[in-house]
């Protein structure tokens, strides 16, 4: 298939045709990648009046379709929208339609092999940033991951515990720092999920496993529950390089009797543990 970006704009004012752009949306002839500038997002928000306009909700849009469409190209069920939505001319319509809030540039094509390296001179090129400097998501195996946890946990349970809750020292004094989880719930225990990508530096892997660790503690503490009687997951892959930083870290937690290391693929045991103990929400904010 022909590989392609498109350029993602957004519209403060549609009337002077005003625009700022914020992203970039590439499909390298397997897969789509796509890249937001924290710096452009800020702009664009400064720029809309409008107090209804969640430019980050628009962002995570996107980033949700890209990966719903590289996950069904991946498990071959929804292959025909992956075909749509891989065809440069999908493109070339959404460039001549799309004139509201939201806009995409005509796509060009790209001739050149797609990989990282060259993904990165692009973004580069069209923003003037490091990626690293960035927040940068590339719809690959972590986001494919992301889309199994939703769909074999998040949506299981969304109805029963807190999903996707955020924990803040307002509310939680017993913390100094803010921290989602994915899925947290009380029934007699504690049971609670945290997914982590194992893409991250050493040190800000060490600060999340020590804040999931701190909050496990303030948590049991604070209902009165013995530490060993709760049921906390960490949900992760397994870092590829064994002699790494990044590796040891994995190996502690997995050794460590508080918290038990599945795979994505197994986080549906979360939701049926759930669903046995008949765990609810609880947590309320103040």
């Amino acid at each position: 298939m022909k590989s392609f970006y498109s350029i993602l704009k957004l519209s403060p004012n549609i009337a002077t045709e005003d625009s700022v752009a914020i992203g970039v949306l590439l499909f390298d002839g397997k897969k789509f990648r796509c890249f937001f500038s924290d710096r452009k997002k800020r702009l664009a928000k400064k720029l809309i009046d409008d107090k209804n306009v969640n430019v980050d909700f628009i962002v995570n849009q996107i980033i949700d379709k890209c990966n719903t469409v590289n996950s069904d190209n991946e498990e071959l069920k929804l292959f025909y929208k992956f075909d749509k939505f891989s065809n440069i001319s999908y493109f070339d319509y959404l460039s001549s339609y799309s004139n509201g809030l939201i806009q995409f540039s005509k796509p060009n094509s790209i001739y050149e092999e797609m990989n990282d390296i060259a993904f990165e001179r692009l973004i580069n090129f069209l923003f003037n940033e490091p990626v690293q400097k960035y927040h940068t998501v590339l719809p690959n195996v972590l986001s494919f991951s992301r889309t199994i946890i939703e769909k074999k946990l998040i949506n299981k349970v969304d109805k029963k515990v807190h999903t996707h809750y955020k924990f803040k020292p307002e509310v939680f004094p017993s913390i100094y720092f803010n921290y989602e989880m994915d899925c947290i719930g009380l029934n007699g225990s504690l049971i609670g999920a945290k997914s982590l990508a194992f893409d991250k530096s050493a040190q800000s892997l060490d600060k999340d496993i020590s804040h999931y660790f701190a909050l496990i503690s303030s948590l049991s503490s604070k209902y009165d529950k013995p530490l060993k009687d709760n049921n906390f997951y960490l949900i992760c892959e397994e870092p590829e390089k064994i002699d790494t930083k990044e590796h040891k870290l994995w190996e502690s937690v997995r050794y460590n009797e508080l918290i038990s290391v599945i795979h994505p693929e197994e986080s549906d045991k979360v939701a049926d543990q759930i669903f046995e103990k008949k765990a609810a929400k609880f947590l309320t904010e103040l």
